[in-house]
């Protein structure tokens, strides 16, 4: 089993008054993956931050983040489950996690891709997303296990 974390920032812009520039956000992933044979288990919690809701004044921040299975092209969404717990920092938005099976396909090395970004909900003036409004990155996981019945 290998656990690993990930950091990923985005510069972002928000045309809200108080906000522009401050409208940038980070991502922090951790991703663990269980090899078995010929597959592989893979957990994806993650959490986010960022000054928009701050420099406002007001109004509040909604996470969202997904992970694409580049080997099958299958998309999963980070939510939050009772009974899971995060280790989180003071400013730090828990985003969710999700588990999810990889099976193996040849010789290809298993990747999968996350997507984040956030939502500001202003209350009663409305909403509004950031310029890029989200990240896009790739992450390659550990190789399948070979194991002596492997061709």
């Amino acid at each position: 089993m290998t656990t690993k974390s990930f950091y990923y920032s985005q510069i972002a812009d928000l045309r809200i008054e108080g906000v522009g520039p401050h409208a940038s956000f980070s991502i922090n992933l951790n991703v663990t993956n269980d090899n078995k044979p010929n597959r592989k288990w893979v957990y994806v919690s993650a959490t986010g931050k960022t000054a928009a809701a701050k420099a406002a004044g007001s109004g509040s921040v909604l996470f969202w983040c997904s992970v694409r299975d580049r080997l099958y092209n299958k998309i999963y969404k980070l939510n939050r489950h009772r009974g899971e717990y995060f280790a989180i920092g003071i400013n730090d938005s828990i985003i969710g996690s999700v588990k999810f099976q990889i099976s193996k396909k040849g010789l290809l090395l298993p990747v999968i891709e996350i997507e984040a970004g956030y939502i500001y909900d202003g209350g009663y003036v409305g909403s509004a997303v950031p310029f890029p409004s989200s990240m896009k990155r790739k992450i390659v996981l550990t190789q399948f296990d070979k194991h002596y019945y492997d061709s």
